[in-house]
């Protein structure tokens, strides 16, 4: 069957994904600095850490609360964003589905998940511009929230989700790190990386494990791979 957008080419041989890899590296602009790119996406986190300080005075017990209910929000959000518009093409989220289905997941498989070119963080980050675009789409919450309770409580909605974007993207990075970096040995980063390498077997990853940062939506939708799931798609694989 001839690939297209709702079918992507998923490149099951290492000699394909390395002309895959070839292809989007060449496509990079020679201008792409990818240091920058992730001191962009950080540098938000260190700006609404900022904000937050400036802004929160005082805070009760009560408006902590704001805090774990993000977390949750962002948590099912999450889920749902990467189920529904990374892995379905959609209009008009078409450039999401494009970037990640036939690009990341065409590059990066389940036993060969590693960066090999710092230039390939524009293959994983999301860009500086649609980080902060998620966090300008999260302000009229952050608003709500004010109106409705306190300022307090408006501005720890607004630095939560925004660090957990920023942390989503970081946390995303280290799955992509080779394995023998300092990160990539962490205890926390290898439980989390197994749970999102299974996610890019080509043939688990439209239905398991859609959380990047932690499965907690994965475990509440039961979407979380078990092995006999990922043993019927080694069975699969070995028919096809």
């Amino acid at each position: 069957m001839r690939a297209t957008e709702s079918t992507p080419p998923f490149a099951t041989h290492e000699a394909t994904r390395k002309r895959i890899r070839e292809k989007l590296l060449a496509e990079i602009p020679s201008s792409y600095a990818p240091l920058l790119h992730l001191a962009a996406t950080t540098g938000i986190g260190v700006l609404l850490l900022a904000l937050g300080a400036w802004g929160v005075h005082r805070v009760r017990l009560i408006e902590l609360l704001a805090v774990p209910v993000t977390l949750l929000f962002a948590n099912g959000f999450e889920w749902r964003a990467h189920k529904d518009l990374m892995h379905r093409l959609r209009w008009p989220m078409g450039f999401l589905y494009r970037r990640h289905t036939p690009q990341h997941h065409a590059v990066y498989v389940e036993d060969d998940m590693a960066i090999r070119d710092w230039r390939e963080l524009k293959l994983v980050l999301i860009p500086a511009w649609g980080v902060a675009g998620i966090v300008l789409t999260l302000a009229p919450f952050a608003f709500a929230m004010a109106h409705f309770t306190t300022a307090n409580a408006g501005w720890l909605v607004l630095v939560t989700a925004g660090l957990y974007m920023v942390g989503y993207e970081l946390s995303h990075l280290s799955y992509h790190l080779p394995a023998d970096t300092f990160i990539g040995r962490l205890a926390l980063v290898r439980v989390l990386r197994r749970h999102h390498a299974r996610h890019h077997d080509p043939r688990l990853m439209q239905r398991w494990n859609f959380n990047v940062t932690i499965p907690l939506f994965d475990w509440v939708h039961g979407t979380i791979c078990r092995e006999s799931a990922a043993e019927k798609a080694e069975e699969s694989r070995a028919v096809a």
